[in-house]
This record gives structure tokens, sequence and C-alpha cells, in this order.
């Protein structure tokens, strides 16, 4: 049996690199909001019970808000997750944007995360 050496083609080392440098590239896109600034670096686990997202901290924190029926949103101001449910936990290292957050009520639970809850529909979203 003859051992023979595999050639490598100049071709797949140029394909190697450009995916190397593809490859980092996103990683540093990740590490980015769309406005260039570094957020803060920690991830939060978002679960509906059934799907779970992850997403990471923006400067301001996470902004949560309910603009559908039976939807939650988690947005971080550049990339946002959206959940169908009544509720979702939110756990890992959550950082909440101080204000408002419309449609729903957030409050701490005993795992140390959050729990956020669609606030009850009012009359006027019923439509009497």
């Amino acid at each position: 049996m003859t051992e023979r050496a595999t050639s490598i083609r100049v071709a797949d080392l140029i394909a190697l690199f450009a995916a190397a440098m593809t490859l980092i590239a996103g990683l540093g896109a990740l590490a980015r909001d769309n406005h260039g600034n570094t957020g803060s670096g920690s991830v939060a686990i978002v679960s509906n019970g059934m799907v779970t997202s992850m997403i990471a901290n923006g400067a301001g924190g996470l902004e949560i808000s309910s603009n559908a029926p039976g939807m939650i949103t988690v947005s971080s101001g550049s990339n946002s997750v959206s959940l169908r449910g009544d509720y979702v936990t939110l756990s890992g290292a959550v950082t909440l944007a101080p204000g408002a957050t419309p449609g729903v009520t957030v409050t701490p639970n005993q795992q140390g995360g959050y729990t956020v809850i669609l606030d009850p529909p009012t009359e006027f979203d019923l439509g009497k």
C-alpha cells in the first residue's frame, strides 16, 4: 500500500480563509447593536414553556411589551423575540429597561428572574 500525500489546492485555502473571515465578521456583528454600540454582553433567556429563545441585553436593558393579542415581545433595541402565550419567563442575565411595559405586568419570580404576564383585556379591547 502506498502512502499518498493529500494535495491542497490554493482555491481550497482561499475558501477556508473566506469562511473564517465571514465567521469573525458575524461574531463581531453579534457583539454590536445597529448603532455600533456594544451591549453589556449578557444574555437573557426568554421562554413561554414550549419555545425558548436567547436575546442579548441592549445598552438600555430589555423592553417588554404586548402589541398583539396573545403575543409578548422582548426587545433589546436592535433585536427582538416575540412569543405567543399568556406568560413568558425571563432568566439568565436579565437587565430590564426603566419605564412602562405596555400590555404586560412584570414581576420578579422565585428563580431570580422575572415572569411576564399579559394584562387582562379591557372592555375597549373586547369591543364592548
